[in-house]
């Protein structure tokens, strides 16, 4: 049997005596509360992401209460254990919240200080499990795919994101390195805090204190630091090294940093830093169950955005997406997606035979409405900025005008959408 979610407090307590005193007491706070004599049993009865607290004694026969505490909390580390303990025992007391007690009390109890302390752990505990079901939901809505890869990153960074510990996120451009760096922080303790991302290069390497000034209370990206010197790279294990962490750091690569620091390019201790939490993102042609949820995710945000009814997507063009490399992985899946959106059928240079049903139109015709669809689009899509749109289109600014005057397009008709 698990404890129910209406059960907010599991109290433990070798004496019955003592556990009906507390029981009786809490009950009439209106508490819900399950009382076990058999320490032995208690972490059984607590099941994943149960919003209550455990409220035990510390000196029970063949079993410490800091022990029991220490097993809890290799299942949920932020599950609030208030202790009680004998009078005059606060050396005890003290080491217990070291480990990660929420609090202690001293018999006799004071009745006052429990329910207050209970109230404040499960509101706590509360908070957490609500922050934990928005991760879950928010994990499970945006970061899409069905492939196992996929689902253990969810579950990853769902746990990371309850800790401040740095983190290594390495592979491929468009993998998901930098989404799973912005979910560590959004899902975070630092999620009020600054999100600041630093691509290093040899030439802007000494900015780092700046990047890290920025970053306090917050969460630090960095990308390739291999390029900062040996002394500047210490600096960030001795900021990472404080009891409570200034800021979180993330760092992203394309490699795992064993070759990094078997050449000597990030220091043993930097390496240390991130040893127990380095997470490789798949390539798309490691992880082809996502491609289908991946490419029908963009195609419909696309289609939002312009405003447009989602296209179907046929079969064999799915088949043949599944087949394809994706060099730039996600990236290049997404623009496919919006090309679709706009009629441009993503595998080859070709129209989307959809745009064209009804009466048959003349070659250079049909040329011309797909040229002014797809201009219109990607005008829409960027808001007028040309820059963006010659850029989108690939091809120069200049050309770029000419076809818009050809087909009476003005860039201030899309402004602002």
């Amino acid at each position: 049997m698990m404890l129910s979610n209406e059960c907010s407090i599991l109290l433990i307590d070798d004496d019955r005596d003592v556990l009906d005193a507390y029981t009786q007491l809490l009950e009439q706070a209106g508490y819900h509360v399950h009382a076990c004599d058999n320490p032995f049993d208690a972490r059984a009865w607590v099941q994943k992401d149960w919003p209550g607290i455990v409220l035990s004694d510390v000196c029970m026969p063949g079993c410490s209460g800091i022990n029991l505490m220490t097993l809890f909390h290799q299942d949920d580390e932020q599950l609030p254990i208030l202790l009680i303990t004998g009078h005059g025992d606060v050396p005890m007391a003290v080491d217990a919240v070291k480990k990660g007690a929420w609090d202690f009390l001293q018999k006799p109890v004071d009745p006052g200080k429990l329910l207050s302390l209970v109230d404040a752990a499960l509101r706590q505990r509360q908070a957490v499990i609500a922050r934990r079901q928005y991760g879950q939901q928010k994990l499970r809505v945006e970061l899409i795919g069905r492939s196992q890869w996929t689902e253990q990153y969810r579950q990853r960074l769902q746990q990371l994101a309850e800790t401040d510990i740095a983190v290594w996120l390495y592979g491929e451009a468009g993998t998901g390195r930098m989404t799973g760096a912005r979910y560590l922080h959004q899902l975070g303790r630092n999620a009020e805090g600054p999100f600041i991302y630093c691509e290093l290069t040899a030439a802007n390497a000494h900015k780092l204190n700046d990047a890290i000034a920025q970053a306090q209370g917050g969460t630090l990206v960095l990308s390739h630091p291999e390029h900062l010197t040996h002394e500047q790279q210490h600096q960030l294990v001795q900021a990472q090294s404080h009891e409570k962490r200034p800021f979180r750091l993330i760092g992203i690569g394309s490699a795992s940093l064993v070759a990094l620091a078997g050449s000597s390019q990030i220091v043993a201790e930097l390496y240390y830093c991130f040893a127990m939490t380095q997470i490789a993102c798949l390539p798309l042609s490691r992880r082809p169950d996502d491609i289908e949820p991946l490419f029908h995710h963009y195609l419909q945000k696309t289609c939002q955005r312009l405003n447009h009814p989602v296209p179907e997507v046929d079969s064999h063009l799915l088949k043949g997406m599944i087949r394809r490399a994706w060099p730039n992985n996600v990236r290049e899946l997404a623009n496919a997606a919006e090309l679709y959106a706009v009629g441009v059928l993503p595998l080859a240079d070709t129209v989307n035979p959809l745009m064209h049903v009804g009466e048959p139109t003349p070659l250079d015709r049909r040329v011309e409405d797909v040229e002014r669809q797809i201009i219109t689009e990607a005008l829409n899509l960027h808001q007028g900025r040309i820059n963006e749109v010659a850029e989108y289109l690939l091809i120069p600014r200049k050309k770029l005008y000419l076809r818009m005057k050809k087909y009476g397009l003005s860039k201030e008709h899309y402004k602002g959408f």
